[in-house]
């Protein structure tokens, strides 16, 4: 963990803290929308707590990419040489699903033609249970 990790987890933790604040003192609401909890409030608890938890995640996205730009680089103390790490492959993909149409979309073909064939099965997957439910 590195020093924007442990600020992400601190505003984190703060805006729990005040989401409970507010809920305690009635500003904030709780509810659940099909599957999906949320918040709702109007008061400066439930500001706080948007903002902090806001700010968590974007402190915890920025230790990644400050994580990423650190170690690319590789300091042999030896000879105070900077020479690049091996590079490694990685080949990945995703499926967005928006409704019934498919986005499909991978670094190289064959994990694009694997997803396809995942899609489709979700799709008929999802159609039938929508059928017999």
């Amino acid at each position: 963990m590195n020093r924007y990790h442990i600020l992400s987890l601190i505003c984190f933790i703060s805006g729990v803290a005040f989401f409970a604040l507010g809920f305690l003192s009635g500003d904030i609401e709780t509810g659940v929308f099909v599957v999906f909890p949320f918040l709702a409030g109007s008061g400066i608890y439930a500001f706080l707590g948007f903002i902090f938890i806001f700010i968590a995640i974007l402190l915890f996205m920025f230790g990644f990419v400050s994580l990423a730009t650190t170690s690319s680089l590789h300091v042999d103390r030896e000879d105070e040489h900077v020479y690049p790490k091996k590079k490694t492959s990685v080949k990945s993909g995703g499926v967005i699903l928006i409704g019934p149409i498919p986005i499909v979309f991978g670094s190289n073909w064959k994990i694009a033609v694997i997803l396809i064939i995942v899609a489709i099965l979700l799709i008929i997957t999802t159609l039938f249970a929508v059928r017999f439910l």
